[in-house]
Formats: structure tokens, sequence, C-alpha cells
């Protein structure tokens, strides 16, 4: 694997640093293979936000997977999903399940181009929307950070419709409305960025 990761931020060489190689984790706490604790803070990126190897969900997995583990069509534990999702938030009409936060952002920004006509969008200097060409311009994040917007192997093409803006700079936006009048699709942002080192919103 480059870098001995499959993700170019885990390899932490934008910190000097050295991968983390984690071998076990239970709750808030992971241990890797060299047996150092930490304290979890990241969640899987997301996923694990009540925590590892919860007993609960654990039984509740076992269980399920007697049924089988992946079956390439539609199942009842999805449509019970989506009910639980539009119950909680009820301005959400339609849910579609994606692969990873790279493929949801591209299918938002496939639908924002489709239904508003536009081709351009903005981007904040920075932030990482998955590993994608048109995301991949001043991303904060390893390789994506590497002489972009024309890093090796991302083609000019592929981010000529990506507009970036400093993180928190409202003006620096309208200029870019200004700048590319009634071809913007729409604005893409991590509401706290991470990449970049955790940089909070201005009210």
């Amino acid at each position: 694997m480059p870098g001995g990761v499959n993700s170019p931020v885990r390899a932490f060489k934008s910190v000097r640093g050295q991968p983390v190689v984690i071998d076990s984790a239970k709750g808030s706490q992971m241990r890797d293979i060299d047996r150092n604790e930490y304290i979890d803070y990241v969640g899987s990126w997301g996923p694990a936000i009540i925590g590892h190897a919860d007993d609960e969900v654990l039984a509740a997995l076992a269980e399920t997977m007697k049924k089988g583990t992946s079956f390439g069509a539609p199942c009842l534990l999805e449509n019970v999903l989506v009910e639980m999702v539009i119950s909680a938030v009820p301005s959400i009409e339609m849910v579609r399940f994606v692969n990873s936060g790279t493929e949801a952002c591209m299918g938002v920004l496939r639908l924002a181009r489709a239904f508003t006509g536009k081709q351009k969008f903005i981007k904040f200097e920075g932030c990482y929307h998955g590993h994608t060409n048109s995301f991949l311009v001043k991303a904060g994040s390893g390789v994506a950070t590497l002489g972009l917007p024309d890093s090796p192997g991302v083609p000019k093409s592929a981010t000529s419709d990506t507009l970036t803006a400093p993180y928190n700079d409202l003006a620096a936006v309208e200029k870019l409305f200004e700048a590319n009048k009634g071809e913007i699709a729409a604005i893409i942002l991590e509401p706290l960025v991470g990449n970049s080192g955790f940089i909070t919103p201005k009210a």
C-alpha cells in the first residue's frame, strides 16, 4: 500500500508522523499494535459515534448476519433505516445510501448540477470532500495538498469548474459569485474543518 496505508491522510506525512496501526478498540478506547492506548476522538470518521464493539450492537449484528451478510438486492432493514432517518429529520424527503463520503459528495454535486443546469461549484481551502478529482483542490490532507490543482494524475479539466475560497471569508465567496454570475451550481463545505486542524466557523 502506498505509504503503508489505504488513505493518504492516515500516513501522517503532512504532520511528519508515522501511521498508527490499530489492533483493537472498545468503547472510546483504542489500542495499537505496540500496545499504546488512545482515547478515540475520531469515531471512524463518523460511523463509530456510540463507540467501538458495543455489546448491544455486536449482538444485533451477530443475529442479523445469520440471515446473510450481503444480498446485492433490496432488503427490509434498509427500509426500516430510511424510516428512522426521516423520522429523526423530517425535512429529508428522500434517502439514498452510499458506500463512502466520497461517493456522497460526488452524488450531491451531480444532483446540484442537474437541478441548476450549472457546472461550477465553490469549495473552501483546507476542506476535504472525498478522493475524487474535482474535489482535490487545496484539500488540506496528505498527497491531496501537494501541488494541486495540478497534482500528478489530476487533469486540469477535472478541476476547471472548482472554485476555492478561504474558509470563513464571506467576502471572497461574494467575489466568486460576482465573477461567475449564473454559473455556480453549489457551495460545498465542512461545517467544522477537520483536515486543516479544527477550524470553527464564524457566527
